[in-house]
């Protein structure tokens, strides 16, 4: 009550502070509007014609999209120059100095440093037979992961959400009931933990579900303690946003009407956004964080983590960057009062760039940048994904940026994941699917598997279809049957796969042993070697007096390399062959086949 109270009184200041601009607007005879100027004072006077790319105004391109669609009229022309003077946390720029946190310092990755798996719970494992999988499957599928060489499991949403994603939520502190329930999530916990595996899961806070009980209230009460938690703008508000150009980088529309207001949503209207100008909304977030890390969750995916302060969220905001690595600060130090040792991942993803400055707050991001690299020259058999460099002096490029941030941290490597095309269906190929395990294992930081790629399984959008049954095989009671799977009618299951040391399960153990077994693979430095070559890429691993070349032939046909291109080496072994047929006995070159990739140990 007590909370609700202050913010009543909060809302009223800021009621009479709009109010006092209006009134002393109207006496200058000046207009009103919902934002602030550029000199920073609330609802002052300013022209509302603000110019565009195209060299259009806000008012013309309304005015046109408004027409175009037949939908211009007196009333809407009249409700152009209404003021609006309820005032809210959402009318207010974001003001780093305003919550200041202090900058994370990571010191020591190593006990996050791992091959993690991946899992759908929906897809993964059903232990009681409704054909949705759920926690205690996962429980009793531990011994499968270990002995695949897993260290950490990535869980995608087990919070209560009304999709069968689950990335909208509707309870932040409830375990999805499909799933089970909060005992069950610790039976999990115990048993991954005594096994030597950590545990994440995703955690969204940039959005809930159009039906979470605080958007309910806040649509449906202006006075509601619950209206702040969202980014509301008046209907006429054209300082705030412009709803019909505002859209996503994905072409999607940001804003989204309710009655006489919008709210920004930039993942559509039934995923709005939360607005972190709040401190309410930063704290329940940091509360929902806190009460999984108290039943010991090593830590969190953060979904969606550039997007707290998004485009056209807060358009006075001048470094929507800068707010966001404030906030996953805030956010890391208030995890680590719990959990010291807490492992922060953040899904940061803008097209392929890079985003270095993201690595500072969090312990690992997913490299999407290196990811879209590896895949291009996989699908085109090519040594340079683009123009310019080749993939192994890319990659190097881009671990230098990481580095000149921040020297503690773990890169997150992968193939592919829940919101990509699978990897066998991008190159139509499982021995180019083969090869894009080979690379990203072989890579520095913590390699990610997405469940089902050990199994080399095929799944194209829409997304259900990227994120079907995992194949157990045979009459398996563990096989979930939530969605139909026409894509791996083909696809040998586990049961088979086990039996065959040619299969994909088979390569992926391999490799994920090779890694292991070799510090220079797990902990490595990386250099790119000085090779020249239209289809084939090498890069050195060296860690604990072990030293490492590796090579990979992206063309189709035979390739032979010669080894002088890359230095004044000595082979001293084969390592590892994906055709097991490499031979360096000449030490003066290597001839791999198509789609090969050898790792070569070197002496002094």
């Amino acid at each position: 009550m007590l909370k609700k109270k202050v913010l009543k009184q909060n809302n009223l200041l800021r009621l009479q502070k709009r109010l006092a601009v209006v009134m002393l607007a109207l006496t200058l005879g000046l207009g009103t509007g919902c934002g602030k100027t550029d000199d920073g004072a609330d609802g002052a006077a300013s022209s509302e014609a603000e110019t565009l790319a195209d060299g259009q105004t806000n008012d013309q391109t309304d005015a046109g999209a408004s027409e175009g669609d037949g939908q211009e009229s007196k009333k809407a022309t009249e409700d152009k120059d209404e003021p609006y003077v309820e005032g809210t946390y959402s009318s207010d720029s974001y003001d780093v100095a305003e919550f200041a946190a202090e900058t994370r310092k990571k010191t020591d990755e190593e006990g996050n440093r791992g091959v993690y798996y991946e899992i759908f719970v929906r897809s993964f494992a059903d232990s009681d037979g409704d054909g949705i999988g759920d926690l205690n499957g996962i429980t009793e599928k531990l011994d499968y992961l270990q002995k695949l060489g897993i260290d950490g499991i990535w869980l995608m949403p087990i919070t209560a959400s009304d999709t069968y994603h689950g990335y909208s939520v509707t309870d932040y502190m409830t375990v999805n009931p499909d799933y089970g329930t909060e005992d069950d999530l610790k039976r999990l916990l115990d048993e991954a933990h005594s096994r030597g595996m950590k545990v994440i899961m995703d955690l969204v806070i940039n959005h809930t579900s159009i039906n979470h009980p605080w958007f309910q209230a806040a649509k449906s009460d202006e006075n509601s303690e619950y209206r702040d938690y969202y980014r509301w703008v008046y209907k006429t508000d054209k300082k705030d946003c412009n709803h019909l150009l505002d859209k996503s980088s994905w072409g999607d529309m940001v804003w989204h009407q309710e009655g006489d207001f919008y709210y920004y949503g930039v993942f559509g209207a039934d995923m709005p956004d939360l607005n972190y100008n709040n401190p309410d909304v930063r704290q329940a977030a940091k509360d929902a964080a806190g009460h999984f890390l108290e039943l010991g969750l090593d830590g969190f995916r953060m979904d969606a983590a550039v997007h707290i302060y998004g485009a056209h969220e807060f358009k006075q905001q001048e470094d929507s960057e800068a707010a966001n690595i404030t906030w996953w600060n805030e956010f890391a130090g208030y995890c680590e009062s719990i959990n010291p040792d807490v492992y922060l991942v953040g899904e940061v993803w803008q097209d392929d760039k890079v985003l270095e400055n993201y690595v500072q707050p969090f312990d690992t991001k997913f490299d999407f940048a290196i990811q879209q690299k590896i895949l291009n020259c996989v699908q085109k058999g090519m040594a340079v994904p683009g123009f310019g460099d080749s993939l192994s002096v890319a990659i190097e490029n881009i671990q230098n940026k990481y580095d000149g941030v921040d020297v503690n941290y773990l890169n997150g490597v992968f193939g592919a994941n829940h919101d990509q095309d699978r990897i066998a269906s991008s190159v139509n190929s499982l021995d180019k699917a083969r090869q894009i395990a080979a690379v990203y294992m072989t890579l520095p930081g913590n390699p990610y598997i997405y469940y089902g790629e050990e199994l080399g399984m095929y799944g194209s959008k829409p997304d259900e279809m990227i994120r079907t049954p995992f194949l157990w095989g045979g009459d398996s009671t563990y096989n979930t049957s939530w969605e139909k799977d026409d894509q791996n009618a083909e696809t040998k299951g586990l049961d088979q796969q086990m039996k065959d040391p040619d299969s994909m399960y088979s390569y992926y153990k391999t490799l994920i042993a090779l890694r292991k077994d070799n510090p220079a693979l797990m902990k490595g430095s990386y250099r790119a070697a000085a090779l020249i070559s239209d289809s084939v890429i090498a890069y050195f691993r060296e860690a604990d007096g072990q030293k490492l070349l590796v090579v990979h032939n992206f063309a189709e046909g035979d390739q032979t390399v010669s080894l002088a291109e890359c230095g004044d080496i000595t082979v001293t072994d084969v390592l590892y062959s994906s055709s097991g047929e490499t031979d360096v006995s000449d030490l003066s070159s290597v001839k791999l086949a198509g789609n090969e990739s050898v790792v070569l140990e070197l002496g002094e």
